[in-house]
């Protein structure tokens, strides 16, 4: 999730990815490429595009082997392409399911889905961007992808409500605090203490 031009003028996405392993979030994929089809588009062909798709192939033929007026080809033709258009739609917006449903496949295999929409997520989620420039891999950027898990997992990738407000708020503060001391120069490597990142990044700043 790297943004292009200026960090301060990058729009967050409303969900990132939260890679398995620690490194930068990955965008996540969108929802939906546009609007969801409407109820039927994606039926395929039924008896009246049959019928129509049928009659203008017949008639079609029938100007070319019994030398109907020529202008019914027209009308042939047009019947044709009206009775094919449907089926050939839904195949189409099916193809687009599929690889939109791929590409989120490919995405979470990647790692969490984290809903950003919430300021404290966000605020998480810009101290994690301060750490990874201020400091290379190690016990600190560790610590920092480790909170980000925390949410991700708890969350499961929807906004935090009011009783888990504090658990990502604390994160956020930890992580932009080892940002901030990391800004200044490296933490000498220490025995991170207790298993959550809060813990492991109190240790790396005390």
């Amino acid at each position: 999730m790297t943004p292009v031009g200026p960090v301060d003028n990058w729009i967050m996405p409303s969900q990132v990815i939260v890679p398995h392993r620690t490194g930068p979030l990955v965008d996540a994929p969108a929802v939906a490429d546009g609007r969801e089809p409407a109820e039927g588009q994606e039926a395929g062909m039924g008896v009246p595009e049959a019928v129509l798709a049928a009659g203008g192939a017949a008639l079609l033929v029938a100007v070319l082997v019994a030398g109907l007026p020529a202008w019914l080809t027209v009308v042939a033709v047009a019947c044709l392409a009206l009775g094919l258009a449907l089926p050939a739609q839904a195949a189409a917006l099916r193809a687009v399911r599929r690889r939109r449903l791929r590409r989120q496949a490919k995405a979470l295999d990647r790692g969490v889905p984290l809903d950003v929409s919430h300021a404290s997520v966000r605020r998480l989620v810009t101290a994690y961007g301060r750490l990874r420039r201020t400091t290379g891999p190690g016990m600190a950027l560790d610590a920092g992808h480790l909170a980000l898990v925390e949410v991700a997992t708890l969350l499961g990738g929807r906004p935090p409500r009011d009783e888990e407000l504090d658990y990502v708020v604390r994160r956020a503060e930890a992580v932009s605090a080892l940002a901030d001391r990391l800004a200044d120069g490296p933490v000498p490597p220490v025995e991170l203490a207790g298993p959550d990142s809060v813990a492991r990044i109190e240790a790396l700043l005390a």
